[in-house]
């Protein structure tokens, strides 16, 4: 065996030793770091000041001085109020919906100021428009003349504010003359905007205009507006989960990210190293290095040798995802959500997974010359590791199905099903752990035989490289 950790402990530095893998272990959470604290700077800076006007065509003389009001500068700095309002309820609804609670929560509030979040607030865009009412025999064509003259962009204001929009309300817009499945069917208006416009200012102006009109038409049909709006206003639900320590709120974000992130987790470590493993067979084939290396060794401690060694590349990848993954959970208070006993059965799957998988590559580094030669024996290999990603929702949503449970025990793709299984929300029924683990056991110590033999064969051949129908052979020959 000592021939065997030697070749490992090679295989090992000769990756992680690389500039390539510390750079591609460094860089993503260096780049994300730079974004948290870039970002903030970037967004702070204030969005320019929209200045011009809104010229409307009423010709139902009932919408233009709903309009007129609600650009008024009181109006117009209370919507952004109101926007800036939603953005602080929208981030403090998703810190409840992650488990963001107490003490955690206060102090991300108290450094609101520094966050993305609230400098998107300061980005809303500030308008200063005021509304031209146009005689209502006014041209349309002769109107719209005025927003060629304008960009969009105007950064101050004089007498002659530039025309950004228009707006042409037809009478039966507000008040209907048909009558289809016994509701009224009114004339849609016209917006006309400068092609510059901020989409945000484009929205506004017609929003207030929906909103100008239907009150036209409440008001119209004799309605209460005030009535109406508050019958018709979206009731809330305050959701929360029975559990038997007591009430507490939905966790809808954590339902959905904690087993897909387990699993996306496994996944990463088992494809990276069987791809680092995959490479290296091929390169040692391909420059003749495997002859030499076969002079010392067995072509059985050989494959160990380059499966340890790769392994503990993966355990490398997954030591270090996970630590930040648990790190991130403690400083956002949401450690209740990571049970341990799955921290060790994360473990557990990971050597299943890796094992068989490295295997697979392991006989497709043997058995071809170059990595062109790999891809086709390599496509069904991507689809295996491809199939737990497709069933990550039905199985996320119903972790104890017949479904989910028969796919528990087929070979090769259990471990992702267990680990996705184990994150969800539903208990998994325990003597299913064990026998899971059974299965995955029995499927490694098939992969071994089956590719020591193809690997024995493989690792000398040259020439045309074979095909499925030859490596089944090579295994019940060898």
């Amino acid at each position: 065996m000592g021939k065997v950790f030697i070749i490992a402990w090679k295989e090992f530095l000769a990756t992680v030793a690389t500039k390539a893998f510390i750079l591609g272990l460094l860089l993503p959470p260096f780049f994300m770091t730079i974004a948290m604290v870039a970002m903030p700077l970037l967004m702070n800076k204030k969005s320019p000041t929209v200045y011009g006007h809104i010229a409307v065509i009423d010709k139902s003389g009932m919408v233009a001085p709903r309009i007129e009001e609600a650009f008024s500068l009181e109006k117009q700095q209370e919507r952004r109020d109101q926007k800036a309002k939603e953005v602080k309820e929208v981030i403090d609804k998703g810190m409840q919906s992650v488990g963001v609670t107490g003490k955690t929560a206060e102090q991300m509030k108290q450094q609101m100021d520094a966050s993305p979040a609230m400098a998107a607030q300061k980005m809303l865009a500030e308008t200063r428009l005021t509304v031209e009412v146009l005689p209502p025999d006014t041209s349309v064509d002769e109107a719209k003349q005025a927003i060629l003259k304008a960009t969009g962009r105007e950064q101050a204001t004089d007498g002659n504010a530039a025309r950004l929009a228009l707006l042409v309300i037809p009478a039966e817009t507000v008040k209907s003359t048909e009558i289809e499945d016994g509701r009224p069917v009114f004339k849609p208006y016209q917006l006309l905007t400068a092609p510059r416009l901020d989409i945000e200012v484009q929205k506004d102006i017609r929003g207030q205009a929906n909103r100008a009109i239907v009150d036209s038409r409440l008001t119209d049909a004799g309605e209460d507006i005030a009535k109406i709006r508050g019958l018709m206003a979206a009731p809330t639900a305050e959701e929360k989960s029975v559990t038997a320590t007591g009430e507490t709120k939905i966790n809808d974000v954590a339902k959905l990210l904690v087993p897909g992130a387990f699993m996306f987790l496994l996944w990463i470590s088992v494809f990276s190293a069987g791809q680092y493993l995959l490479t290296s067979t091929i390169e040692e084939k391909s420059s003749r290095v495997m002859e030499v290396i076969l002079s010392a060794v067995s072509p059985l401690q050989l494959m160990l040798g380059k499966i340890i060694g790769k392994g503990a590349v993966g355990l490398l990848i997954l030591a270090l995802f996970s630590g930040a993954g648990i790190a991130a959970l403690i400083f956002f208070a949401m450690a209740e959500l990571i049970a341990w006993q799955n921290l060790v059965l994360l473990f557990v799957y990971f050597m299943i997974a890796y094992v068989t998988v490295a295997c697979l590559m392991a006989s497709i580094g043997a058995a071809v010359n170059d990595i062109t030669e790999a891809q086709s024996l390599m496509t069904p290999v991507m689809i295996i590791l491809v199939i737990p990603m497709m069933l990550w929702m039905p199985i996320m949503r119903n972790p104890n199905s017949m479904f989910a449970q028969v796919c528990s025990f087929m070979p090769m793709i259990n471990p992702f099903i267990m680990i996705l299984r184990l994150a969800g929300s539903e208990p998994v029924p325990v003597w299913q752990i064990p026998a899971s683990i059974a299965v995955g056991l029995l499927t490694v110590v098939f992969m071994c035989w089956a590719s020591a033999k193809i690997f024995r064969i493989g690792v000398l051949m040259y020439g045309k490289p074979p095909n499925f129908t030859t490596l089944v052979r090579w295994v019940r020959m060898a």
